[in-house]
């Protein structure tokens, strides 16, 4: 078969017009786009980009389910790098759920973009109600730009807006790092930024454990008046029902937990406490039903003066010997 049999027939006009577009197809889609619209050029030494985190606003934080709403502005940017010419990579916010973007804004060496969207994180209540929640934000570059093409690092800017809104919470320092995260041999740099908050901890022990104090203190009227046993009976046992409907109705703003909380410990020497109260009653009335005479006052007494030794030693137990 001779050459000439793959020369383009120009006597044949649609055969000219279909091979003449093609070629330009291919010129446009290889000159017009070089390269993808957020590559970068994986050299011998990957190209270092900053980013930063500047915190606006913190909506609603779900303690049920360890999700909460975050309003902030993500910037990042490279020293001597065109980014109208050559675009960041695209970053995976890893822990965001139903994100939405705005405000998008590109320079010749920044692009900044406005984050407001539901992030998921641990979270930890040992110390409930005084506990301190971490809200992070995590990110990292999207594949192909592992650390072999892009290392991130801290923009020193990072940190809290002016006038960012936080409603009802107390924010600690944030803290900003860049972690290696490593997915089979491939390993990307994560940024993380971890933004502490807190309720006031005088409001904390106003609302929470002020009042169950009060309610346990009125059960020790009781000891007051160890002659009357009707009436000891219904001030011993009251507090229960009220320690009760406060434990569940504060519980409720939690998940199920597999350990104890600070609140748990307090509540089971409440309870110890309460128990050691109708104890008390309970001997009473049966030493004067069996003697038939009134010897139980040494028995209140009794049970009035182990109530510390009860508290202290449950409390050595449950906040030394238990995590």
């Amino acid at each position: 078969m001779s050459y000439s049999h793959y020369k383009i027939n120009k006597s044949n006009p649609l055969e000219f017009t279909l091979v003449f577009f093609g070629i330009i197809a291919i010129a446009v889609l290889y000159f017009g786009f070089p390269q993808n619209a957020y590559a970068v050029d994986c050299s011998d030494e990957p190209q270092e980009y900053v980013v930063g985190v500047s915190l606006r606003a913190i909506g609603e934080i779900d303690k049920q389910i360890g999700a909460y709403d975050l309003d902030f502005w993500y910037s990042i940017y490279s020293e001597g790098k065109d980014l109208l010419h050559d675009p960041p990579p695209e970053v995976d916010f890893i822990n965001g759920r139903t994100l939405d973007f705005s405000s998008q804004y590109l320079g010749s060496n920044i692009f900044e973009q406005r984050v407001q969207g539901y992030f998921v994180g641990p979270m930890n209540f040992h110390d409930f109600p005084f506990e301190k929640i971490h809200l992070t934000i995590e990110l990292e570059p999207e594949t192909p730009f592992n650390t072999d093409c892009v290392f991130l690092s801290v923009d020193p800017t990072s940190g809290i807006d002016n006038t960012a809104d936080v409603p009802g919470w107390t924010i600690s320092k944030p803290t900003f790092q860049v972690v290696n995260n490593t997915y089979g041999d491939e390993t990307y740099s994560r940024y993380i930024a971890d933004f502490p908050v807190e309720r006031s901890p005088i409001g904390s022990f106003l609302k929470i454990i002020f009042p169950v104090l009060i309610v346990t203190g009125v059960g020790f009227v009781a000891y007051i008046f160890p002659k009357n046993f009707d009436l000891q009976a219904a001030i011993a046992l009251l507090p229960l029902g009220a320690i009760v409907f406060l434990q569940v109705n504060t519980l409720d703003q939690l998940p199920p937990l597999g350990y104890l909380t600070l609140y748990d410990k307090m509540m089971v020497i409440v309870y110890a406490l309460i128990a050691n109260n109708v104890v008390a009653i309970g001997r009473q009335v049966t030493i004067e039903e069996q003697e038939n005479e009134r010897t139980s006052y040494p028995i209140s007494k009794f049970h009035l003066k182990i109530s510390p030794i009860i508290a202290i030693v449950l409390g050595i137990v449950l906040f030394v010997g238990i995590d």
